[in-house]
């Protein structure tokens, strides 16, 4: 027998057999019910592929470093309208909105493994999600090991140095150092188990307690600040003002820097600076030497520079733009408040309290939470008076005598001296002479400025005028320093020139 004759034998058989299976009812009913159940499992298979992403765990991938705004990708719908659940790195970097334009991008991993990607070459880049490796870096023109897997943070670190964002450790002399929170990603670090909490149960007559530890990467603050063991002042938003005695520790968190104190775990949010070898005088003296002398009688005249650092006075000093306060005492170095603008400075001055405690740390707030030297001396039934520019600074327990640029030279200081000089004759307990144009001309010119320093040495006149004619105790200072930049001059970071102004004290009378 051949083989096309054998193959047609058996397929004969085959027929025979499956015609014998298919003319039994019994056995068309299992094979139907079968064939039902096999559809079943792969219209089910079908439908729990497509409902399935929304139901996976997710884990939360964050943008965070040098940027303005923390991005975080909670869940699919992030994805809503795409094909894929993918999306370009560039397009998330720029939704968090960098703060300079030339950056580096950790690609950081829930292992703790990173890849480090030029800022430049991230177009091609993106970033997908799969549930076997979660968040995961797909790229065709960058190495096989920039494939980071588990990604749970994309952070972004500035290459351009800036006094401007992040953290800043100065000196009344210098800016020593800035650190920013991406920065921070790539120095030596300790990963330090962190105590999170304890809770207890009782069962079966006895206590079950747990206690719970976070591990966080954290920089040793004595590694960075040399302070030979003297207390450093840590300032920081929302008014942060604080001696540190005992360095701690430093976190980077989203796009901040936090400090921790290691005796008692308390923590400090979004610090801006750290100063080291700090003078021991402050604006707010102002507000307790001016009561000071008032509560013992004597009157007081407080005339205020916007914006005149310490570095400008000795600026001028050495080439003789004040030739009446070279003549006096020279002044004492004193700290401003953070932020260094008028708001929180001039808040300070008259409060005697840092900005967290009065409540006005930048130029939002209008309102003290304190009372000023204003009402104390109110309440001890004496006078004060208030000579302003053109507008209401601040809202304080007297209203401000302003004063605008009525014969349009370009300044108000000429009209804000002529009204000091007639509200004097008055005799106020407490005169407080508010002088705007050396922080005008700085803005605009530079705070070294040949404009800046010709309307210092104006200012120096209209202070030996006021001084001849003030029989009283006299305090001058600045409710905050000034920078130079690019396009003139400028303030509000922590940085000495900022930071350090001038304090004066003499008696009136002086000519």
């Amino acid at each position: 027998m051949d083989e096309n004759s054998k193959s047609s034998g058996i397929f004969q058989i085959y027929k025979t057999f499956l015609y014998k299976i298919i003319s039994n009812k019994r056995v068309r009913l299992i094979v139907l019910c079968l064939l039902f159940s096999a559809m079943g499992m792969y219209i089910g298979k079908t439908i729990m592929s497509i409902l399935k992403p929304t139901n996976l765990y997710v884990p939360k991938l964050k943008v965070i470093g040098d940027v303005k705004q923390v991005i975080a990708v909670k869940d699919l719908e992030y994805f809503k309208g795409l094909d894929k659940k993918s999306i370009e790195l560039q397009n998330l970097i720029h939704m968090a909105k960098p703060f300079s334009e030339s950056y580096d991008v950790l690609l950081v991993g829930g292992d703790g493994l990173f890849a480090k990607l030029e800022g430049k070459n991230a177009d091609d880049c993106l970033i997908e999600f799969s549930p076997d490796n979660g968040w995961k870096a797909v790229t065709e023109k960058h190495p096989v090991n920039s494939g980071i897997k588990n990604i749970k943070e994309i952070v972004i670190v500035s290459k351009e140095k800036s006094w401007d964002y992040g953290l800043n450790i100065i000196s009344p002399k210098e800016n020593i150092l800035n650190i920013t929170p991406g920065e921070f990603h790539l120095k030596e670090s300790t990963l330090y188990p962190y105590f999170d909490g304890e809770s207890s149960k009782g069962a079966d007559k006895r206590d079950y307690s747990v206690k719970v530890y976070k591990y966080k990467r954290l920089l040793p603050l004595r590694d960075i600040v040399k302070s030979n063991g003297d207390p450093i002042l840590m300032m920081g938003a929302k008014g942060i003002y604080e001696l540190i005695h005992n360095p701690g520790y430093l976190e980077a968190v989203g796009n901040k820097i936090n400090y921790i104190d290691r005796e008692n775990r308390r923590q400090l949010q979004d610090i801006k600076g750290i100063m080291v070898d700090f003078p021991p005088h402050s604006i707010m003296d102002v507000y307790h030497d001016s009561l000071h002398y008032i509560e013992n009688n004597e009157r007081v005249l407080i005339i205020l520079l916007d914006g005149f650092s310490y570095r400008q006075y000795r600026y001028g000093l050495t080439r003789g733009y004040m030739p009446f306060l070279e003549g006096i005492a020279e002044p004492k170095m004193a700290t401003s408040v953070y932020k260094p603008i008028t708001n929180g400075g001039f808040a300070a001055i008259i409060t005697g309290q840092p900005p967290r405690v009065n409540g006005v740390y930048d130029r939002k707030h209008r309102d003290l939470k304190t009372e000023s030297i204003f009402g104390r001396v109110e309440k001890m039934g004496k006078k004060s008076v208030l000579v302003e520019g053109d507008i209401k600074i601040l809202n304080t327990e007297i209203e401000p005598i302003l004063n605008i640029d009525r014969n349009e030279n370009g300044t108000r200081d000429d009209e804000i001296f002529e009204t000091a000089l007639e509200a004097m004759s008055n005799e106020p307990d407490l005169q407080l002479v508010h002088f705007h144009s050396i922080d005008d001309m700085g803005h605009k010119y530079g705070d070294t400025a040949k404009e800046t320093m010709e309307a210092l040495k104006i200012i120096d006149r209209y202070i030996g005028d006021l001084a001849a004619n003030w029989e009283g105790k006299i305090i001058i200072t600045s409710d905050h320093g000034m920078h130079s930049t690019s396009q003139g001059g400028s303030h509000g970071a922590f940085r000495y020139e900022d930071m350090i102004v001038p304090y004066f004290f003499l008696e009136g009378g002086e000519k």
